[in-house]
């Protein structure tokens, strides 16, 4: 099963599943049970946690190290014989004889997200993230493995008979206690108390920590998970494109407005754009980008925030590359624009169907009603768009201010992220 997911990413991971998700991000962690997956508060760090184990640790070649680390933020996990400390390279992890489980290594991931997949030897199973760190897409192949998870809770994951697993501080699965592991560690950052495991989170940053899960039928640790995406040092983070894309190439500036307030033609300042329409499109038209690196750009999928200015007037826009790959802040689009009556005299929007500053509340209203759209009025806003499934990438939004004219638009907002 593959799933993607781009938001500032909410991320999932179990045994068995396939999935990419976005960096960076705020994670939201499930399990192979529903208890597992109420731990999510547990990825900010705590103060709790002992003084000794807060000492900065880098990523290092799995193979340097011959002894564990007693701190259990050095992120290491001895597996058999082989000592692997995360993150570490695809290459270097399948060296130690893991392979790849349900998925080919040419798998694409986008830049800043990981892919959650599984691997095998031997017989057993683990569950692991492959991290692309890089500013452009990559096959998991060249991603990082950002985390494992080992399961020895159940007949699917690893048996320790064959295969033993230790952690920092001489903890073992299959032996070392909730006692024994505060010893080693301290107190956790977060403790979690299930029906059959307590769950001991120690955490150094949202996307730094150790999640050990204790049994309650023996007491014995039974399940480890271990994450670490902090970027390795002299990481190559890979190289811009600084030809034209084609989705860029391919924007043709519209000759006229629509009839329908939600089409993707607007008038901004004078000129017509077809949302979400280049940067370069922008700057054709006059704009200049400000106090932006010559090298500047976006990773791949990724957003960012500019300003540009025009007729000595400054604007700011928010830019998606609409890539895989890394591009320069021209090669991005502009989808959402906005203008108030708060902004100079210079600055005009006016969307399709000729709405603009000043349009009434009513006839904003029955414009949308006799086109069958839906809208929303919260505070002072008015909302209209299509259904509840395109809200979030079409619509148009009308401020009105309460206290002056509640029934004239103060402000005119337009966004579309999805190009045509």
């Amino acid at each position: 099963m593959k799933r993607k997911m781009m938001i500032a990413l909410l991320m999932a991971a179990s045994l068995c599943t396939v999935s990419v998700v976005s960096v960076p991000v705020i994670a939201q962690e499930t399990a192979g049970t529903q208890e597992a997956a109420q731990t999510e508060e547990t990825a900010e760090a705590q103060e709790t946690a002992v003084t000794e184990n807060t000492e900065e640790a880098q990523p290092a070649d799995p193979h340097a190290s011959t002894t564990l680390s007693d701190n259990i933020y050095d992120f290491q996990l001895k597996m058999g014989e082989d000592i692997c400390q995360f993150p570490m390279t695809y290459e270097a992890f399948t060296a130690l004889g893991w392979q790849l489980s349900g998925v080919e290594e040419d798998e694409s991931v986008p830049s800043n997200s990981y892919y959650m997949i599984d691997f095998e030897k031997e017989g057993l199973r683990i569950g692991a993230e492959a991290i692309n760190l890089g500013i452009n897409q990559a096959p998991v192949s060249q991603c990082l493995i950002g985390s494992v998870t080992v399961d020895a809770s159940s007949s699917y994951g690893v048996d320790l008979s064959k295969m033993p697993v230790e952690l920092a501080g001489g903890i073992q699965m299959g032996t070392s206690t909730v006692d024994d592991i505060k010893a080693a560690y301290g107190d956790p950052s977060d403790v979690y108390e299930g029906d059959y495991y307590t769950q001991m989170t120690y955490s150094k940053d949202t996307y730094e920590r150790v999640e050990l899960y204790v049994y309650k039928d023996d007491n014995t640790l039974k399940k480890v998970d271990v994450r670490n995406f902090s970027e390795p040092e002299d990481f190559e983070k890979g190289e811009v494109d600084t030809s034209t894309p084609d989705v860029v190439s391919d924007y043709q500036a519209p000759q006229e407005l629509g009839s329908d307030m939600l089409d993707p033609v607007v008038e901004y300042c004078g000129d017509l754009y077809q949302l979400p329409a280049p940067v370069s499109a922008f700057e054709a038209n006059g704009w200049v980008i400000q106090d932006a690196a010559e090298d500047a750009y976006v990773e791949g999928g990724g957003l960012e925030f500019i300003d540009m200015m025009k007729n000595n007037q400054s604007v700011s826009f928010s830019i998606y590359n609409k890539t895989s790959n890394a591009v320069t802040l021209s090669n991005c689009f502009v989808t959402e624009l906005e203008v108030g009556n708060y902004d100079s005299d210079s600055l005009s929007l006016k969307l399709s169907g000729g709405f603009t500053l000043g349009a009434s509340k009513s006839d904003l209203m029955a414009a949308a009603q006799e086109k069958g759209y839906l809208y929303d009025e919260e505070n002072g806003y008015l909302t209209i768009y299509e259904s509840e499934d395109t809200k979030i990438d079409t619509r148009a939004q009308f401020w009105f201010n309460e206290d002056e004219d509640p029934d004239t638009a103060a402000a005119v907002t337009y966004k579309n992220y999805n190009l045509q």
